[in-house]
């Protein structure tokens, strides 16, 4: 009789397991905007990629893929030097008191960072 409520217990354990969607995360909910190049004060974030795209792509294949990518001219070397390659962050634009900013038309576009937040991947 014991035996049979340890089963019981340990499968309804294992059914509530299962049901509360504990599971590993989709490449779909990592996915966000990344670092994927530092050079000369500015960064490059390629958006709404995954962490193995971050890393296991380069520049020329995200271009051809279409993935959309902006360089970050980061004026504070603090914020520069607190980001490495391959983070997953929130990039703000600095902007005037208008709230306006300025884009650059290069290709990536080019805008000055105000705010870099760093998140969990």
């Amino acid at each position: 009789m014991k035996k049979i409520k340890l089963i019981l217990g340990i499968t309804f354990v294992v059914v509530l397991y299962v049901l509360s969607g504990c599971s590993a995360p989709s490449p779909e909910a990592e996915k966000g905007n990344y670092v994927i190049a530092k050079e000369e004060q500015k960064i490059l974030v390629a958006k709404n990629i995954s962490s193995s795209d971050a890393k296991n792509h380069a520049y020329s294949d995200l271009k051809k893929r279409n993935i959309e990518m902006v360089y970050y001219i980061v004026e504070d070397a603090q914020l520069y030097n607190g980001v490495a390659i391959g983070d997953k962050v929130k990039v703000a634009p600095k902007t005037n008191d208008k709230g306006e900013y300025i884009v650059m038309q290069s290709d990536p576009p080019q805008i000055v960072a105000g705010k870099i937040e760093k998140l969990a991947h």
